[in-house]
């Protein structure tokens, strides 16, 4: 505020808020006396003044002071001006210095020993001198007896402290925003908070390469452009270049906040910062900088940029280009206005004007282009919904506001897929704006809640949100899933269709029974793509599925062969390779021929032991979509059983103990249709060993399987310690609540991991970091429990016919291996695990099982959930055992 234009508050050093009715309409205010609101409604209006002092007064009164000193002449400085000019540098203790009053472009703090004494740097705010008080830091303070306020220019205006941090609840995390423009500073050393641990061996001032901190006028959040930075924890050598990409803390911070992976102790609700507006805010600022996707264009180039193993895209044109930064900038401006309209004190309109963010800035055609690719080779193999398996995004734009957000999901979704920063703040950014257009455009028009391709968008925000790693965008996708899993069942797609026969009487004809046919197509594999997401949204966050089995009547997704035609001819020539020559059947055969069942009539035959007779070539999806019934009864029972007290004791006469009894007979029932499942499944490997879909439903066996012997939110309920378990004994009994059958429980663990390590890096399902934890987190509490120890004596977990244990790797061998099969019925053996490098891991010691996952999610591609769940084993680790180093190698030195 500049002092000559009479822009010194009502109060001096009192910041004016809402006044009393704006504030109790939760309304805008003006804050004049009175204002325009009271004075147009007749009433009386009372003034509010913040509760701290305003730093706009100081700064007006500091500004002030050196404007008469300059105009003066004189060399007698006020108190007031002292910290607003350059002859703080007194003492030689350190000061700050500034361009000029009224414009500054960057401040430079004098660092004593920093390139020589008294020698000018431009300070970051992770200085380990440098200290900001707030979220948008109003004021610098410099450790050493500098305390005065040295303003960050008269253009910056805080909103109201008080009210923006109850509202933020993150004013104690830094948000660094700068893009590192000469790359990531990996090596530096900063301060924990929260949880974290702290860090010793801060490098002095001289050893640090910093940045200059700008503040940038019309921002509410970030005032000051700074840079992501990664919070390492005590393990060293865990969170190095080579594994992990830095992030924000406060995302970081939020991730004791997940909604699973529930391992150590969790904040009170609420407490966790809101990381939205960190995303949306971080794409707007990055639309400021120059060379904003430098460093992915260099990352990108790094990779040679060789597409032969990515899906087909049809080349982005400029028109298509235009028009996706044109929708793409008011998408994201409608967010960032949600997202800021409850700040008070920010001017809502601020961000539209010309001096702000009035455009957007996306990377290159080539990279958005390598972004859909790598979504088509990624998900679509998981989610197959691409037609041919290509993507035309020139085409897709051509139809409605739905389809922009499709290719906009896609691109996010690619983006997610890459081991760097600036493509996951491009994800998170995009995924968080088409969310809030996404719910806008249904709340708009209640017909597109049965338009395929907005519950396609919906369908591809969920699977980004659920496993995003930023607790937001999880929370608020399983939030949402019921609301769009309901509008799929609500639009009819669910009910049973009557067959169609096609009818090739010509050319055109046939043109024109393709495309119906590709829309009945797409529509039923949306349904099944939503059962299979409903199936490992369960799964993972331990709670009943939202469809059930009796719901599911519409056909089952066709062959491959037919949806992968990529024009009228090859699809008639690949339905004359299934069904015949289709001129020349009887139309009843035909019929039945070319009606799929739906996965009710599926599991109908499944548990009557018929597939073999009435559906002798299940697909590999279809074989996955049996998954979602077995899950749900695994999922009820396990619900039930979890309120009896012990599940092992002795059946008695009364009611409750024998509907307990009742219930472990059903559960035993379950696991022989899973084993019933594991046959067919295994004969498909024979026939394709490398076809991903199996190998990924093989996985999903394995971990409901071993929901069927294990209690899991019952074993992250020891690891949160919610109960005393200081003795060994309570250990124990902790134990028998947590595992019921232990050779099956560490089989199954390790065929989990035997199967995620046959996966490309690169090809793996997005939830995979939660499937090594899950099976990590069985083995750590059957190890930190000291089963082993207690049971030797009885031969649990020992060779009872030799002196000599036998070594079992239930991570290499197959459960068809003798030696597996000798331990999980005999419980012959020792089993143990394979480090990568081919040191043998075993179960005895808890640290040993940590590092072991650890290792395993660092030997893969970087991304915000397996960064996550990382730090989650470590932080674990280190609660059990604080002088445990969770991260090291068994063949490092000192292990």
């Amino acid at each position: 505020m500049n002092p000559s234009l009479g822009g010194l508050p009502p109060a001096a050093g009192r910041t004016p808020i809402a006044c009393q009715n704006c504030a109790s309409a939760k309304t805008g205010c003006d804050k004049k006396v009175p204002c325009t609101r009271c004075a147009e409604k007749n009433l009386p209006c009372e003034a509010r003044f913040a509760r701290r002092s305003s730093k706009a007064a100081i700064r007006a009164a500091q500004a002030n002071a050196a404007l008469q000193n300059t105009l003066s002449g004189s060399t007698q400085q006020s108190p007031s001006s002292r910290a607003a000019t350059s002859g703080l540098h007194g003492s030689g203790r350190g000061g700050v210095k500034m361009d000029g009053i009224g414009s500054p472009t960057a401040l430079e703090i004098i660092i004593p020993g920093a390139q020589g004494h008294g020698s000018p740097q431009e300070i970051s705010p992770h200085h380990p001198h440098l200290h900001f008080d707030g979220f948008s830091p109003p004021h610098l303070r410099i450790d050493g007896g500098l305390d005065d306020f040295a303003p960050l220019g008269n253009e910056y205006v805080a909103p109201d402290t008080t009210t923006y941090q109850d509202y933020l609840s993150w004013s104690d995390y830094h948000m660094d925003l700068d893009d590192y423009q000469n790359g990531p500073q990996l090596g530096r050393q900063d301060t924990l908070t929260h949880g974290f641990g702290n860090l010793s061996n801060t490098p002095s001032p001289s050893d640090l390469v910093i940045p200059s901190l700008r503040t940038t006028p019309g921002t509410s959040i970030i005032s000051a452009e700074y840079e992501p930075i990664i919070k390492p924890s005590e393990f060293g050598n865990i969170m190095t270049a080579a594994d992990s990409v830095p992030d924000f803390e406060v995302i970081i911070a939020a991730e004791a906040g997940w909604n699973l992976a529930r391992c150590n102790p969790t904040p009170p609700v609420g407490s966790c910062p809101r990381t939205a507006i960190v995303h949306l805010e971080c794409l707007e600022q990055k639309s400021k900088q120059e060379g904003t996707w430098s460093a992915l264009e260099q990352y990108m180039e790094q990779l040679g940029w060789d597409t032969t193993d990515l899906g087909s895209v049809v080349p982005l044109t400029s028109r298509t280009r235009d028009k996706i930064l044109a929708i793409t900038q008011s998408f994201l401006h409608k967010a960032l206005d949600i997202h800021r309209s409850g700040i008070s004190g920010y001017p809502k309109a601020g961000y539209m004007s010309p001096s702000a963010c009035n455009f957007i800035v996306l990377p290159p055609t080539e990279i958005l282009e390598h972004f859909l690719r790598s979504y088509v080779r990624s998900l679509s193999v998981y989610y197959p919904l691409v037609v041919a398996g290509c993507v035309d995004p020139n085409e897709m734009l051509q139809n409605n506001q739905a389809s922009t957000l499709l290719v906009l999901l896609m691109i996010a979704q690619g983006a997610a897929a890459m081991p760097i920063l600036e493509a996951r703040q491009l994800s998170a950014g995009l995924t968080e704006t088409c969310r809030i257009s996404l719910f806008d455009i249904v709340e708009k028009d209640v017909e597109l809640s049965a338009d395929p391709t907005t519950l396609r968008c919906a369908l591809l925000f969920l699977v980004l949100g659920a496993w995003s790693g930023d607790k937001w965008l999880m929370d608020i996708a399983m939030g949402q899933r019921g609301m769009y899993m309901s509008m799929l069942k609500h639009a009819g797609m669910l009910e049973p269709q009557l067959p169609t026969i096609p009818n090739f009487d010509s050319a055109a004809n046939t043109e024109l029974q393709w495309r119906a046919w590709v829309d009945r197509e797409t529509r039923n594999r949306l349904v099944y793509n939503y059962v299979m997401l409903d199936q490992e949204l369960s799964l993972f966050h331990d709670v009943a599925p939202s469809f059930a089995i009796t719901d599911l009547r519409c056909p089952l997704p066709a062959p491959e062969l037919l949806w992968m035609s990529t024009n009228s001819g090859q699809w008639y020539t690949a339905m004359q390779s299934l069904y015949g020559h289709t001129s020349n059947v009887n139309p009843q055969l035909l019929d039945t021929r070319m009606t799929a069942p739906s996965l009710h009539e599926l599991f109908q035959d499944f548990l009557q032991d018929n597939l073999s007779n009435r559906h002798p070539g299940l697909s590999p999806q279809q074989l996955r979509l049996l998954l979602h019934p077995l899950q749900a009864m695994i999922c009820h029972l396990r619900q039930i059983l979890s309120c009896f007290t012990t599940v092992f004791d002795t059946p008695h006469i009364n009611g409750i103990s024998v509907t307990r009894a009742s219930m472990m007979h059903r559960l035993e029932e379950v696991e022989g249709l899973l084993q019933r499942w594991y046959d067919i499944a295994t004969d498909h490997v024979k026939t394709d060993p490398d076809c991903p879909v199996t190998r990924c439903s093989l996985v999903l066996y394995h971990l409901i399987s071993l929901n069927a012997v294990t209690d899991f939110p019952e074993i992250e309920r020891l690891a949160r310690r919610e109960d005393s378990v200081e003795m060994d004994w309570e250990l124990s009994m902790r134990h028998t609540r947590c595992i019921f059958q232990r050779q099956k429980a560490i089989m199954h663990s390790g065929q989990t991991f035997r199967l995620l390590r046959l996966m490309p890096k690169d090809r793996r399902p997005v939830w995979w970091p939660v499937a090594m934890y899950r099976a990590t987190l069985v083995l750590w509490a059957d190890s930190v429990s000291k089963h082993d120890t207690s049971s030797t004596s009885s031969g649990v977990g020992s060779d009872k016919r030799h002196s000599n244990p036998v070594p079992v790797v239930i991570d290499q061998l197959t459960p068809e291996d003798p030696a597996l099969m000798n331990f999980l019925w005999n419980r012959n053996g020792v089993p143990i695990l394979m480090h990568p490098s081919g040191t043998p891991v075993g179960l005895e010691k808890p640290g040993d099982i940590l590092t072991y996952a650890v290792k395993s999610i660092e030997g893969c591609y970087s991304s915000r959930m397996g960064d996550g769940i990382k730090r989650k084993l470590m932080t674990l680790g280190e609660a059990w055992n604080p002088d445990l180093v969770i991260g090291v190698s068994p063949e490092d030195p000192g292990h």
